[in-house]
């Protein structure tokens, strides 16, 4: 991974960022320019942090209990969920949501746009079979032949493209999840519009098929896989008197959960009270909705996450 001097050296003409490393090695990218801040992890290669400079309330939702620490998924933001979503489907000892989340990426871009937002772009460290291994101890059984990177827009709005190329000579099959977390009043009190009439599984009852009715609403632990959908997501949050939109390109299914007291109570990185201020609207290609990506081509998603008055 690279230190804080090699990233000074290379983007030290860039203006509005900021390199902090903390005591476990990991580097964080600090963003502050005339739309927003942000924080991205280059463990995990993940947007942990975004706050329009309009918003007096958080967008993305971190942990009060945050950890991090070079194995353990970071419980904020959007983390990545690649090369497979939830559990692998043959080796029950690989690591749940994938490998991308617990390994380390390389800072390749970093530049201000004319408009002035700031972009970032960052390669998966590790992304072939090496050896026995592939970071993190992911071995060689669930490790595939394609390299991932990803590309962060960070203004007003906050783009996130992931692309995913096979490196290999045989078609590859994954399926994937930007795994955002965001900030909300009380997840008694909003709604997401948006996939009314759509199927869905429900995680929480033994994955049955069942299909939306209206806005979703809460009430108790939710856990969906909305299937083949692409259509714009809207968390509608009357206390904050905003909406977040969720916009996405090459994305089939969307997740949708929040773990309510029960579930959040046993989660050392969760707890008992933050979980009534965030709900997770994922973009994701999942179960059926995988995806096979022919050798030396490419699949992209990509989600624009903007915020509008209701």
């Amino acid at each position: 991974m690279q230190t804080i001097p090699q990233l000074i050296e290379q983007f030290s003409s860039v203006k509005h960022i900021a390199f902090e490393q903390l005591d476990n090695e990991i580097v964080l990218v600090k963003v502050d320019n005339s739309f927003a801040t942000a924080t991205i992890s280059l463990y995990g290669g993940q947007v942990v942090q975004w706050q329009p400079k309009s918003q007096a309330a958080p967008v993305l939702w971190c942990s009060e209990q945050v950890q991090y620490k070079q194995g353990k998924a970071v419980r904020a933001g959007v983390p990545i969920c690649w090369p497979w979503f939830g559990a692998h489907p043959v080796e029950k000892n690989a690591p749940s949501h994938g490998y991308a989340r617990l390994s380390g990426w390389h800072l390749s871009s970093l530049l201000t746009t004319p408009a002035g937002e700031t972009e970032l772009c960052m390669t998966m460290l590790d992304s072939l079979p090496r050896g026995n291994s592939v970071g993190n101890g992911v071995t060689n059984v669930v490790a595939i032949a394609a390299g991932l990177t990803i590309k962060v827009l960070i203004g007003e709005e906050l783009s996130i493209e992931l692309v995913t190329t096979n490196t290999g000579i045989e078609p590859v099959t994954i399926t994937e999840a930007l795994h955002a977390y965001f900030f909300v009043s009380d997840i008694a009190q909003i709604k997401i519009s948006g996939l009314n009439q759509c199927t869905y599984v429900d995680l929480l009852d033994d994955n049955m098929l069942k299909s939306q009715s209206g806005a979703i609403e809460f009430s108790e632990e939710l856990g969906r896989v909305y299937l083949d959908t692409a259509g714009d997501c809207i968390v509608e949050d009357s206390v904050l008197n905003r909406t977040i939109r969720i916009a996405k390109t090459g994305s089939q299914s969307t997740v949708v959960w929040n773990p309510w007291l029960e579930t959040a109570s046993k989660m050392d990185d969760l707890g008992a009270t933050c979980w009534t201020s965030l709900v997770c609207v994922e973009s994701a290609n999942a179960l059926t909705n995988s995806v096979s990506i022919a050798p030396g081509k490419q699949h992209a998603m990509k989600v624009v996450y903007s915020l509008a008055k209701l």
